[in-house]
């Protein structure tokens, strides 16, 4: 997926290279110690499916950020997904369909890990996958921007990374969400009679690969381009 630079403001642009800039030193700080993301979230052993690392999920309560790593099957290499809860929404955001508890949050964007246990692609799921609140696109990008994780140790480290990464691509994550609901407004009308919400038939609504260097060679350029 491929976005326009040139439509992003000289603040957003100036936002997402200082994101790609501490990026690039965390992830230099994470090779030096022969670590991962994920290896920091995991820790020794192989991951059991399904089951949430850290355990009992990372969770800021400055910010109210959540997140949590964890596979499907045994021979993946994982994902993280993230969410942000009401306490940290700003006023006015309301869920399109709630989960029934007021704590409930929203899901913001799934990160998955390539073989070395590095960001490789960005996806967003059906709201059955995760039982979050169901918050339309416009106001998940209102959200988005809200996320931020801090603490200690190695998932403080892996949070640190993940909250650079979102501010670094959250263009492409906007725009992902945007694909999300029109994936499962186009669902609803193939499928008519059913909750295209909670079909399981329906589980990735949009996805794209991404690379960090091209990314950052992408707003390099349009903020040379914007100075000349």
């Amino acid at each position: 997926m491929k976005l326009d630079p040139s439509l992003l403001s000289r603040g957003a642009l100036t936002a997402m290279a200082a994101a790609g800039d501490e990026i690039v030193a965390l992830e230099a700080d994470m090779r030096a110690r022969g670590t991962s993301p994920r290896a920091l979230l995991l820790g020794p052993g192989e991951p059991t499916e399904f089951r949430h690392y850290p355990a009992g999920d990372s969770y800021d309560f400055g910010s109210h950020s959540q997140f949590y790593f964890h596979v499907h099957r045994a021979n993946e290499h994982g994902h993280i997904h993230t969410f942000l809860r009401p306490l940290g929404m700003p006023p006015g955001v309301e869920p399109v369909v709630s989960a029934g508890s007021v704590d409930a949050p929203c899901h913001l964007i799934a990160v998955g890990l390539n073989g070395h246990g590095f960001a490789s692609e960005l996806f967003t799921t059906n709201r059955w996958v995760t039982g979050e609140s169901w918050y339309a696109a416009d106001d998940v990008a209102m959200i988005l921007p809200r996320f931020h994780m801090g603490g200690e140790g190695g998932a403080g480290l892996a949070g640190r990374w993940l909250t650079a990464l979102l501010a670094l691509f959250r263009p492409l994550v906007v725009s992902l969400v945007e694909q999300r609901d029109e994936t499962v407004a186009a669902w609803s009308l193939a499928h008519p009679g059913t909750d295209p919400l909670a079909d399981a038939g329906l589980e990735l609504t949009s996805r794209a690969t991404i690379d960090l260097n091209m990314w950052r060679k992408m707003l390099a350029a349009e903020r040379s381009r914007e100075n000349a």
